[in-house]
């Protein structure tokens, strides 16, 4: 990727979280109004982005399986590797748990802004791929984390499965893809609807990224919040680089893979956090800190090795 590339592609993005930031510091809209917002454009309107980036997708020049490999052992990876990080590390069980989150969980709808500001529609299908495979691989290790070492009650499996399969991202990429691999034929007017509400979910996830951003919450432990930071931003873009590139990936979807390990972490861990006896104070920091540092270092990755 060309510098002058990553630059106008990459400048639209921040802005608009930078926006999004502004506004939540100008009082326009009541604090309370942003949590719906959010939830909107995630639960919303990011199912009818996906459904349509799928379902118009041609899969015919992606290397499917190797693609979908590099992208789970890439999240095996960074699990690992916090794994082992544990018996080194003095800190709570409950505190270790939202480090476990903060180096495993992506956020996956910037990622795909960044795709499809970067390549366009070869980026939106790749990061969307990435995203139905992460979704329950993701989860399950972050809930699994958090029934063995979290404070709060222990989660029913059933109950977790149930909530990851009816995730309405998941239903709307498994819609997608019967519709792409069964050559559905669908009327003009639902796909153009569809097409419609995808487009305005990435505005609002990117300005829900800055008005969630709250930089007193980077107070919380700094010493590991650098740690957990460090190891998502600057060791995670070279695992999965590693990993794509073991595995013979080359061009827009290694750098794909790329961008993946060098997401910034995901509210969804201060949410969990708080639901299963987390470090959510903790959480919250890395939410903000990941999101900042990673204006820095994706560019940088981009650089040295997209």
């Amino acid at each position: 990727v060309r510098q002058a590339s990553i630059v106008s592609a990459l400048v639209p993005v921040f802005g608009v979280i930078f926006v999004g930031w502004l506004l939540r510091r100008s009082s326009l809209l009541p604090d309370d109004s942003w949590a719906p917002i959010s939830r909107l454009a995630y639960l919303g309107l990011s199912p009818a982005l996906l459904f349509s980036s799928i379902s118009h997708a041609d899969l015919s020049n992606i290397q499917l399986g190797n693609f979908i490999l590099a992208a789970m052992l890439g999240f095996l990876g960074m699990a690992a590797i916090t794994l082992a990080l544990k018996p080194f590390l003095r800190i709570p069980d409950p505190t270790y748990t939202s480090l476990f989150q903060a180096t495993c969980r992506w956020n996956g709808l910037l990622i795909l802004a960044l795709g499809i500001a970067l390549f366009g529609d070869d980026g939106e299908i790749l990061v969307a791929l990435v995203m139905v495979v992460s979704i329950p691989l993701v989860n399950m290790e972050c809930v699994a984390a958090l029934s063995v070492w979290g404070d709060g009650a222990k989660p029913k499996w059933d109950s977790i499965l149930y909530r990851i399969l009816t995730n309405p991202l998941i239903l709307g990429s498994a819609a997608g893809g019967i519709v792409n691999l069964g050559n559905i034929p669908l009327p003009g007017m639902v796909t153009d609807t569809v097409d419609l509400l995808g487009q305005a979910a990435l505005p609002l996830i990117l300005l829900s990224v800055g008005a969630g951003l709250n930089f007193t919450a980077m107070k919380a432990r700094p010493r590991l919040l650098a740690l957990s930071v460090f190891i998502k931003l600057m060791i995670g873009p070279l695992v999965f680089y590693g990993v794509g590139r073991a595995l013979g990936i080359e061009g827009i979807p290694l750098t794909i893979l790329l961008l993946t390990g060098a997401s910034p972490g995901a509210a969804s861990a201060y949410v969990l956090a708080k639901q299963m006896g987390g470090d959510a104070p903790y959480s919250a920091g890395d939410i903000t800190a990941s999101a900042l540092f990673c204006f820095v270092t994706i560019p940088f990755w981009l650089w040295a090795l997209g």
